[in-house]
Parts: C-alpha cells; structure tokens; sequence
C-alpha cells in the first residue's frame, strides 16, 4: 500500500546559479559522498539538480518539510538505481508513515531534472 508520493521538477539553469552565487550551497544541501559522486560525473550540475529534486520529492512524499535537505542522502544500490540512505531522521519518518520501503526514479534533460519518490 502507498504510504506517500512526492514528486519535484528542478531547473536547472535556477540551482546552477544557486550554486555559483552562494559559495556553501553544495555543503548546505547535499552530503560529502553526492557530492563527490556529482563531481565525477562529466556534466556534473544535472546530476547535483536530479538529487536536488530526490530530496524534494521525499519531503513531499514523507509529509514532513522540517526535513533539511542535508538530513537526506540519495545513493546508488550496486545496479545504480537511486535511493534515499536510512538515516535515523529517515527512519523516524517512515516509522511515522508505518513505511518500510522507499521508490526513487531520477531523470533529466539538458534544462530540468525531476524525481518520483513513492512511499510504501
């Protein structure tokens, strides 16, 4: 049974200009580990805008905008489908929900990147 669904769009031209007028904009959002995982990729902004709209969708999905972006980590499992790390402030939302499973899916273009997170 579906326990949450969030879903968020994320332009991209908007976080890269975020991120070049704010300095501590990458630090204040996204973990040492996305971080590192974003800069290896070749067009790096698109993949920092698809986590961005991950991590939005699962405040929405979760029901829960004290949530800070930090507080939640997107990862790969070893087939490099994207997921939400089980922190403890993510445990305690989805044992708020009774959930126990997160569905993620990221995609993007060259101007926008979205996310679908589903709660269950």
């Amino acid at each position: 049974m579906i326990k949450g669904i969030g879903v968020d769009i994320c332009d991209i031209r908007k976080l890269k200009g975020a991120i070049e007028r704010n300095k501590n904009f990458l630090n204040r959002v996204f973990s040492e580990r996305e971080i590192k995982y974003c800069k290896t990729k070749k067009n790096s902004i698109i993949h920092f805008a698809g986590r961005f709209a991950a991590k939005e969708a699962f405040i929405k999905a979760v029901s829960n905008k004290k949530i800070k972006l930090k507080e939640i980590e997107t990862i790969n499992d070893k087939s490099g489908r994207p997921d939400i790390r089980l922190t403890k402030v993510i445990k305690l939302n989805l044992k708020k929900k009774n959930a126990n499973r997160i569905n993620l899916s990221i995609s993007h273009t060259d101007s926008t990147a979205v996310a679908v997170c589903i709660i269950l």
